[in-house]
């Protein structure tokens, strides 16, 4: 049985992965959710995402958005094996040190920053446009409700991974659109799996059961093996 964790961003509230998770149970899979803690340091979220891959004893790991900066710091002495990268962010293949936040896009949002604090993630766009992402008015009202207030810090704030960093990991990567194509792309170069979904960047909330397939699928192709069709309700 696959021992699942799943990265949320810290931008969004955790519950938006709670689709997916229930999604990867019907599949049979053990599958968790972890949302950093925030205290404005990066180190603290690095640990809390380490923490609970070692606690959970998880071999998989599936990485949201902003959360897949932190999979080098996640799988250094886990017993994660793969990973998949959904809609995410890539860290440089070959280690390094990178930004969290794109410098233009940090720009951006620093000039919003009201207090010491970012906008909540659901205001950094035309409410049209981010409305458009979720199922349903509910589920846009109650991640308005609890999107967290991120500080400002975290815009200029750097994360490092050892040039060895993939060395002994399974990789793919799964899209939604082309919110990440640049990232995608660098996966298809480098011989990952990779499979792209007709869906925007919270696709999990909006069809977790195409995620959830797609998800299994893409890490079974990884090792060779050509994915079942299962029945799931």
């Amino acid at each position: 049985m696959e021992r699942v964790i799943v990265l949320g961003s810290v931008f969004l509230p955790g519950f938006v992965m709670d689709p997916l998770v229930l999604a990867l149970r019907r599949r049979g899979s053990t599958a968790e959710c972890v949302a950093p803690p925030f205290d404005g340091s990066v180190n603290a979220i690095a640990e809390g995402y380490a923490s609970a891959a070692r606690r959970l004893r998880a071999t998989t790991l599936i990485a949201h958005s902003n959360a897949g900066n932190f999979v080098p710091a996640v799988v250094a002495g886990s017993a994660v094996n793969r990973v998949v990268f959904l809609d995410a962010a890539l860290p440089p293949l070959r280690g390094g040190t990178w930004p969290l936040v794109p410098e233009r896009l940090g720009e951006t949002l620093l000039s919003r920053a009201k207090g010491g604090f970012l906008p909540p993630w659901t205001r950094w766009w035309p409410e049209a446009d981010v409305r458009s992402l979720f199922p349903d008015d509910a589920t846009y009202e109650r991640v308005v409700a609890r999107a967290p207030s991120v500080p400002t810090s975290y815009l200029s704030a750097r994360i490092s991974a050892p040039q060895n960093w993939l060395a002994d990991l399974t990789c793919s990567y799964v899209a939604f659109g082309d919110t990440y194509a640049d990232a995608a792309s660098v996966a298809a170069d480098a011989g990952w799996p990779v499979r792209t979904l007709p869906l925007g960047h919270l696709g999990m909330l909006q069809d977790p059961d195409t995620v959830a397939d797609a998800v299994c699928g893409i890490w079974r192709i990884s090792h060779g093996v050509a994915p079942p069709l299962r029945p799931h309700g």
